[in-house]
């Protein structure tokens, strides 16, 4: 059976990056050329703003409650957070994390090498703030 929740996650997904690419995004392009860091800190803030919404999608509709343990964030000092993916959706869980340490706009992803021949998901995943796509992947 077809959860009707999970359409509607999907959707909300799709239409708020759609729209919001074009009516949060593209205004500011034309920064890009003028004054590119000025273009990057806004950029970086309004993709943190967006990445709230399927925290809270996920938070409210589905009643994920992520519990953090481990070492806690040292404001200030450079974290390196190395996920082994079980599913392919666990760095959604990742942003419920960092949402409650106000690091959202930090964010920088990696890819591994074998996802960047996936049509539209490479582009799609890799914020303008991120680091890119690794050149191999590891037999580790």
């Amino acid at each position: 059976m077809v959860s009707w929740k999970g359409i509607y996650f999907i959707l909300t997904l799709f239409w708020g990056s759609f729209f919001g690419s074009i009516f949060m995004l593209s205004p500011f392009l034309p920064l890009m050329f003028v004054n590119p860091s000025w273009y990057r800190w806004i950029n970086n803030r309004l993709v943190a703003t967006w990445l709230t919404l399927p925290v809270a999608l996920l938070e409210t509709m589905f009643g994920v409650k992520v519990i953090i343990t481990g070492d806690a964030f040292v404001p200030g000092e450079r974290s390196v957070i190395i996920m082994n993916h079980r599913t392919r959706m666990d760095w959604m869980f990742l942003w419920n994390c960092l949402m409650r340490y106000s690091y959202l706009r930090l964010e920088k992803i990696c890819l591994k090498a074998s996802l960047k021949g996936v049509p539209g998901f490479a582009q799609s995943h890799l914020k303008p703030n991120d680091t890119g796509i690794l050149q191999q992947d590891c037999c580790c």
